[in-house]
């Protein structure tokens, strides 16, 4: 990991610091991709600080549009109806991750 000692720290006069968070891979998976790295980075929110693991070569998504979840939709009007309309509705999927990913595109 590199840029970061610590992945956790609280909040405290005197703060303490952890190394919590990790990234586990196996050793087939680090041959692999030798050129894989992880990063910390930046935390604002939480109290953990992201990882960011870099496989060390381009992915290529095509016209896969990336999840981005924006503050600003906390202060909408009728956002946390809407949350809980999609979380609540019946849902089709053969797996439970099939179920949550169908959520989250009608979210």
């Amino acid at each position: 990991m590199t840029c970061r000692k610590y992945t956790w720290a609280n909040y405290a006069e005197v703060p303490t610091f952890e190394k919590l968070d990790r990234i586990l891979v196996t050793i087939d998976w680090e041959q692999k991709f030798l050129l894989a790295s992880v990063q910390a980075l930046t935390r604002e929110i939480s109290d953990h600080t992201p990882l960011l693991l870099d496989r060390g070569e381009p992915s290529h998504r095509g016209n896969a549009r990336n999840f981005k979840f924006e503050l600003g939709w906390l202060t909408r009007g009728g956002f946390f109806d809407l949350v809980r309309e999609v979380c609540e509705s019946e849902n089709r999927g053969w797996s439970p991750m099939e179920r949550w990913q169908n959520k989250i595109r009608r979210l």
